[in-house]
């Protein structure tokens, strides 16, 4: 009989050093860069980072963008892979899996003939990666994650920490995570369900925004995960340890 009592729970947080809504030096670079691609005066995007797995459903992201018309015509749909600028030009860079994914992606695109809609950011590091959140984040930004099923979901805290707004699969850790509304959870097998959270997500950018940051430092960061740590190790040192009675120990 599997005891929970014997178990603590403890959730990996994020790294406040890194992804917060506070600028570093890579930051005033990185908007230099991107401002030449989105202009000074653009408006909000539909963000996605993920590896190029099958199980992230990034195709679902991309089907959802390209049926709704009136989210096209409110949001830009970029794409962060790392070592992917180019991607007809760097899909040699990816194995054969990954080539699958991205050739299924590009065909989506191309089909719904919405390439102008459509951006691709080669993201090199996480210092990256956290500057590329708060530059969208600050045009009111949703980060899409709608992988089929996602068991905890770190990535979708870490872009919340920085000022975006979590459309997350509801299959998983993330329905666990957002259960209180401050992440909008979507049914990831339906361009329906996907379409209108990201639509909820923007038009409610400020507010969820809000919520979600709050429950990233609240819960989710390194600092939280340490005390609970530390808690739950010094409850262990210093509880008793159960007799079990003569009849328990006969072999």
């Amino acid at each position: 009989q599997f005891d929970k009592s014997k178990f603590e729970i403890i959730p990996p947080g994020v790294n406040e050093n890194i992804f917060s809504q506070t600028p570093a030096l890579t930051d005033k670079t990185l908007k230099q860069k991107l401002d030449a691609v989105f202009g000074t005066k653009g408006g909000p995007v539909i963000l996605v980072s993920s590896r190029l797995d099958e199980k992230k459903n990034i195709i679902g992201v991309v089907q959802a963008y390209l049926e709704d018309n009136a989210l096209i015509e409110k949001a830009q749909l970029v794409l962060c892979f790392r070592g992917i600028h180019d991607p007809a030009a760097d899909i040699h860079k990816l194995s054969k899996e990954e080539q699958i994914v991205l050739q299924k992606i590009l065909k989506t695109i191309e089909h719904g003939h919405i390439q102008k809609h459509v951006y691709f950011l080669n993201i090199g590091s996480q210092l990256e990666l956290a500057a590329t959140y708060r530059y969208f984040a600050q045009r009111g930004s949703v980060f899409a994650l709608t992988s089929l099923y996602e068991p905890f979901g770190l990535a979708p805290l870490e872009a919340a920490a920085t000022g975006l707004v979590p459309v997350v699969t509801k299959n998983g850790g993330p329905s666990e995570i957002f259960f209180d509304g401050s992440g909008v959870l979507v049914d990831p097998t339906s361009p329906k369900s996907i379409s209108e959270g990201l639509t909820d997500g923007l038009k409610r950018h400020s507010e969820l925004s809000r919520k979600a940051i709050q429950l990233v430092k609240e819960k989710y960061t390194w600092h939280q995960t340490s005390k609970r740590y530390l808690y739950s190790i010094n409850d262990a040192m210093h509880s008793k340890p159960k007799i079990e009675s003569r009849a328990q120990m006969k072999l």
